[in-house]
């Protein structure tokens, strides 16, 4: 694909626009991306509220032509407390048939058919959704002690993989036949969330070597309760009460096991990695802690310039409470790991894409196919969709097939509405990267 674009031709597939290269994506006027989000997103609210039962709900009986404006959108965006609205009480006592059909409400698939008979918890209610209806749960990650579930199909999983991908041409672009190029991740392979998608992806559909990863063994909804909850239950000395969960009290030791054998499980990956890998083009994701701390092990071992300068270390969330990085700890990243190119991104599993990506100028840029809002946190109104405004996040993302992908999260951003940026992407509103939880 090449040369000059007409948004208009993306209206009814917005999911093209993910294939788009950076040179045509920094053609583009943002005026003309406005008034295309907003014809698009009442194009997409208009379809997918026939389609999907909590959109429909939400829509009423109100005309989605009736948005005249972008911030007319808001109402029709879920709260991140909706993937959790499900009835505690269906998990308690094992009706994974009204859990299925409180899911059903949140994706244009038919689960009807999903037989429940049986189901004892929510790895088998997991795993009949995925053999019976190609539905895969995506859950979160629990910190709050309670999961939410995000239905993927498999239409919108590949277009994750192929979002993925696309961003990174130099390394997946010769797909299959492409023997030199290693995936590494600190993330668990087995799991029911979003980088799982990723790897199942990626291994089929780009890689030809499989994913690697210190953590084989599958981790289950259950056993991530159970991590989260005990956690919290340390952090605020509430360990009694906490074991009393029964859900806790039937993982508990596979997770202080899972801890006490994490060191060594990272000693034999990096070790791993040493014998066999240094030299090769790598895709690395995980925290940027684990990143460092390969940095560290590296420089201990004299290893400099370990990976081809292709490689790519995709990293999320900050560093442990208490380190403190030198001022020059992007340039002793590069040294030692032989490539400089560290990405992260703004997102969460309700989204499929992801919402905005970092460019080199320290900035995160969103998506032509996502549209940001920054609403105040005390009434949920809309701030200006001009100068600088912080607040509380949300987006409406145009791309998902089979779901609505419009969310109003827990995150406090500041959004730069009219700052060009020094990286010569596409101008349009810049997201710092300072985000924190509400």
């Amino acid at each position: 694909m090449s040369g000059s674009i007409d948004l208009n031709d993306y209206l009814d597939s917005p999911r093209d626009l993910v294939f788009l290269s950076e040179e045509q994506l920094a053609a583009l006027r943002w005026e003309d991306v406005a008034a295309f989000q907003l014809e698009a997103a009442r194009r997409k609210l208009a379809r997918q509220a026939k389609r999907i039962p909590a959109l429909g709900r939400k829509l009423g009986d109100r005309d989605p032509l009736a948005c005249q404006s972008i911030d007319d959108l808001i109402p029709f965006l879920y709260v991140d407390s909706d993937y959790k609205s499900y009835d505690k009480s269906y998990l308690e006592n094992r009706q994974f048939d009204k859990l299925t059909r409180w899911l059903d409400g949140f994706t244009s698939c038919d689960l009807s058919g999903v037989d429940m008979n049986g189901c004892e918890n929510l790895t088998q209610w997991c795993e009949r959704l995925y053999e019976q209806a190609d539905i895969f749960v995506c859950h979160s990650s629990g910190t709050s002690g309670t999961l939410s579930f995000v239905p993927r199909s498999r239409i919108d999983r590949e277009l994750i993989v192929d979002a993925m991908a696309r961003a990174n041409l130099g390394l997946f672009d010769s797909g299959k036949g492409n023997e030199d190029v290693f995936f590494f991740t600190m993330s668990p392979r087995y799991i029911y969330r979003v980088p799982q998608v990723v790897y199942d992806g990626l291994e089929e559909k780009y890689l030809q070597n499989p994913v690697i990863s210190p953590f084989d063994q599958f981790i289950s909804p259950e056993m991530t309760i159970a991590m989260n909850r005990l956690r919290r239950a340390a952090e605020t000395d509430t360990m009694d009460e906490c074991l009393r969960d029964p859900v806790v009290a039937a993982y508990a030791e596979d997770v202080n096991r899972f801890g006490e054998e994490a060191p060594q499980r990272l000693h034999t990956w990096l070790e791993n990695i040493r014998n066999n890998y240094l030299g090769k083009s790598i895709y690395f994701m995980g925290t940027f802690e684990h990143a460092w701390d390969i940095t560290r092990s590296f420089q201990a071992e004299g290893i400099s310039a370990a990976f081809g300068p292709d490689s790519v270390f995709a990293v999320f969330g900050g560093v442990k409470k208490g380190t403190v990085l030198p001022d020059d700890w992007r340039q002793q990243f590069k040294e030692a790991m032989g490539t400089d190119k560290i990405v992260t991104a703004w997102g969460m599993s309700e989204l499929a894409t992801g919402a905005a990506n970092e460019c080199i100028e320290g900035m995160y840029h969103f998506n032509v196919h996502t549209i940001p809002f920054v609403l105040d946190p005390q009434t949920g109104k809309p701030l200006p969709r001009q100068g600088t405004q912080t607040g509380q996040l949300a987006a409406l993302e145009l791309v998902s097939e089979d779901c609505w992908g419009g969310i109003i999260t827990g995150d406090r951003g500041t959004v730069h509405w009219d700052k060009v940026c020094k990286c010569g992407l596409n101008n349009g509103p810049l997201l710092e990267l300072s985000i924190e939880r509400l």
